[in-house]
């Protein structure tokens, strides 16, 4: 029986499809994903936050790669990610 990993393995073969795989657009819908998720979000919800639609939001999370910078600035700030799309590093203070 095949794993998904087989399957993923049989699909970068496929210079096309490893195109995408491989794209900026789809990284960045795995962050957003990722993140939503670990927030608990539903599109709708980050779509409110963000005041985009529900249906941009899932465009971003499908790679869509006409997707404007200002929308992807609202969304990486309603999920507290830097516009480059990763968490913000974490200050720490040590009481003395």
């Amino acid at each position: 029986m095949a794993t998904l990993n087989d399957l993923r393995n049989h699909l970068m073969q496929n210079d096309e499809i490893n195109e995408e795989l491989e794209s900026v657009e789809y990284d960045r819908s795995r962050i957003i994903f990722k993140r939503r998720m670990e927030l608990g979000l539903s599109q709708k919800e980050l779509a409110d936050k963000t005041s985009v639609t529900q249906k941009t939001i899932s465009r971003i999370e499908g790679g869509d790669r006409g997707i404007r910078q200002t929308t992807l600035v609202k969304v990486y700030s309603a999920l507290n990610l830097k516009e480059d799309g990763t968490p913000p590093e974490t200050e720490y203070v040590v009481h003395q």
